[in-house]
């Protein structure tokens, strides 16, 4: 956490003033570990503002939603999991290329729903983290991999993303 402040503060203090954007797009998102072997391959939907802090560095706030279907056939038993990820970040940019760290908050649901049991509901939420590479073609059109780790009472939900979206332009068209 210091080092993440002290990289705020770092690029901050240039007089240089980055470009910002508010991005939107499309997830996908492969679970991992044992939620992979639980849960299908879901999908969602993000929103990001992307701040410039300089004229290669950028602070990111995203969030989301996320939503997994249990996998296999059952006629008595569905489940779901979602993930909403509040995160906060930095991205570093090359030439197009960049690589972006975030940490935060991630709220979890759980919902099952079974012939036998009758329906669950369990919601709650604890520290997440995740770490993106991507390209952004023209200032707009980003497309990224990220992995993303949470959970909460020892469920771990961990994925790997791909993500296609559009960045809208906060510093007017140049």
């Amino acid at each position: 956490m210091v080092l993440l402040a002290t990289i705020f503060i770092s690029a901050g203090s240039f007089g240089q003033q980055g470009k910002s954007y508010i991005g939107a797009g499309a997830d996908l998102s492969l679970p991992t570990s044992e939620f992979g072997s639980l849960f299908k391959t879901g999908a969602g939907a993000y929103v990001k503002g992307i701040f410039g802090v300089g004229t290669t560095g950028q602070v990111t706030l995203t969030t989301g939603y996320s939503k997994f279907k249990n996998a296999g056939d059952w006629d008595d038993f569905a489940a779901t999991e979602s993930a909403v990820p509040l995160l906060i970040g930095y991205r570093h940019n090359f030439n197009g290329f960049f690589v972006e760290p975030q940490i935060g908050y991630g709220i979890y649901n759980y919902k099952e729903n079974s012939w036998e049991d009758g329906y669950y509901e369990d919601t709650g939420g604890a520290f997440t983290w995740a770490a993106g590479v991507g390209y952004v073609f023209n200032n707009k059109i980003e497309v990224s991999g990220r992995y993303q780790a949470g959970g909460r009472n020892g469920w771990n939900v961990s994925m790997f993303g791909l993500r296609l979206g559009y960045n809208f332009s906060l510093n007017g068209t140049k």
